[in-house]
C-alpha cells in the first residue's frame, strides 16, 4: 500500500475502554506499520454524530452540523472503511447504524471493506448483517473478517483499555490488512478506469 493510500477505521461503540474500540486502533497499527497506511480513526465517543436526517440521505456535504460534514469528507477521501462493531441484539450496534445512515453509495462505490466484531464466542452474526449493508452501498466486503471474545484481549485494568492479545487474532488482523491494502490499490485503478 502506498503511503497515500487513506483508511477510514469506525468504531461502533462509544464505552471508554471498549473491546471494539481495542480491536480498531490494533487494526490501525497494524495498517500504519505494516502497509504503510494513512489510518483515520474516527471515534463515535469523542465525535458524536446526530440521529441522521432523511432531508440530508442523498447530500450528507449539505448537512447544518459540521461533525457530519467531516464524517462525510473523510468517507469520501478514504481508499478503504474498516467498520468494527460490538454485537448489540445479535446485530451492529445502533450507533454504528446511525452513522452508516449519514454516508451514502458514493462514500463506498469500489472500496473495499473490512468487516470486524466483538462478542460473545466470535461469533459472526454483526460482520454478515455489515456484509449485508455494504452491499447495498456498492463497498467491496472483503473475505477476512476479525472477530473478537473478552478472553481473546488482556485484562485491563479499571482506568484502562483492553489489548488483543491472542496469537490467532494477531495473525488474523496481520491477513486482513494485507488483504484490504492489496484491494485498495486494485480498487483505486479500477475507480480509474470507471472514472
Amino acid at each position: 500500500m502506498v503511503p497515500s493510500t487513506v483508511v477510514l477505521l469506525l468504531g461502533g461503540s462509544i464505552r471508554e475502554h471498549s473491546y471494539t474500540q481495542s480491536l480498531v486502533r490494533a487494526i490501525a497499527e497494524r495498517l500504519e506499520t505494516a502497509e504503510g497506511a494513512d489510518a483515520h480513526i474516527w471515534n463515535l465517543r469523542n465525535s458524536p454524530l446526530p440521529i441522521a436526517d432523511p432531508e440530508y440521505h442523498e447530500n450528507p456535504d449539505a448537512h447544518p452540523d459540521s461533525i457530519v460534514r467531516a464524517f462525510a469528507q473523510l468517507a469520501s477521501s478514504a481508499d478503504a472503511i474498516v467498520l468494527a462493531t460490538p454485537i448489540y441484539h445479535n446485530g451492529i450496534s445502533g450507533v454504528m447504524k446511525n452513522a452508516l445512515d449519514h454516508l451514502t453509495i458514493q462514500h463506498f462505490f469500489l472500496k473495499p471493506v473490512g468487516l470486524a466484531s466483538h462478542g460473545e464466542a466470535r461469533t459472526t452474526q454483526a460482520v454478515e448483517q455489515l456484509r449485508i449493508v455494504v452491499r447495498g452501498l456498492l463497498g467491496y466486503a472483503i473475505t477476512t473478517q476479525v472477530c473478537t471474545s473478552e478472553e481473546d484481549y488482556t485484562c485491563a485494568e479499571m482506568n484502562e483499555a483492553p489489548v488483543l492479545a491472542a496469537a490467532s487474532l494477531i495473525d488474523r488482523v496481520s491477513r486482513f490488512c494485507r488483504e484490504l491494502a492489496v484491494m485498495a490499490q486494485l480498487m483505486a485503478y479500477a475507480r480509474q478506469l470507471l472514472a
